[in-house]
């Protein structure tokens, strides 16, 4: 399915990327290109369009470099053992620099590194209670995926139903209190990653998090 997509969107490319849309059929080309452009940039924004437009017209050809069994395998092992290696690797790097050049930074026994800028009060949630808080989390290179700083909002959500990174970190501070995480992959989103490409398979995060609030679980309520 995605040499086929890619196929599909880029036959459109011999039009020229300033050319107008006259038809109805071009108007399809350039849905399915700004749709496979869109998904291209959350594999890989680097990638050489020139060699994947190359591609497009070898097959169109019938005059392909590689047989399709050999593609999809060499898609497949990309996908689910080089990127994921690599990843792995760069992460495992980004995390030994934050470790090394900030004095302030801890590590737990799990491989977690924190720097608790407030401590908060003596609250401090157990892995079964709620939580609310503000937050910001960023890819290694820094991009921001989510946050609820631009939302203008904030978060609630069970402490021990999140990934093990913020079960883990959260607990290190009380009420009030504000803490930076960097979290391995492992206690993350994995080799799955999340959000659809967003992050990718083995990747580290950084977290900015203000804990708001603290809503305990009454464990004495019958069921």
């Amino acid at each position: 399915m995605i040499i086929l997509g890619a196929a599909m969107a880029l036959m459109m490319s011999s039009c020229g990327t300033g050319s107008s849309i006259k038809s109805e059929q071009d108007s399809l080309a350039y849905a399915l290109g700004m749709d496979f452009g869109n998904w291209l940039k959350t594999v890989d924004s680097t990638m050489n369009l020139n060699v994947v437009s190359a591609g497009v017209k070898d097959a169109v050809a019938g005059q392909t470099k590689m047989d399709r069994d050999s593609a999809m395998n060499f898609v497949r092992d990309y996908f689910y053992i080089r990127k994921p290696a690599k990843e792995k690797a760069a992460s495992e790097k980004f995390l030994q620099e934050i470790e090394t050049n900030n004095k302030n930074v801890k590590k737990t026994a799990s491989g977690l590194l924190y720097e608790i800028v407030t401590p908060g009060d003596t609250t401090k949630p157990a892995a079964t209670d709620q939580v609310r808080v503000v937050y910001e989390g960023k890819l290694k290179n820094g991009k921001v995926f989510d946050s609820t700083f631009e939302r203008g909002d904030t978060a609630q959500f069970a402490l021990n139903q999140v990934i093990p990174g913020w079960t883990e970190g959260l607990q290190l501070i009380g009420k009030g209190g504000k803490i930076k995480l960097w979290i391995p992959s492992e206690l993350a989103y994995g080799q799955q990653g999340a959000g659809g490409g967003a992050i990718g398979p083995n990747e580290a995060l950084a977290f900015e998090v203000e804990l708001i609030d603290v809503i305990p679980v009454d464990t004495t309520a019958k069921k």
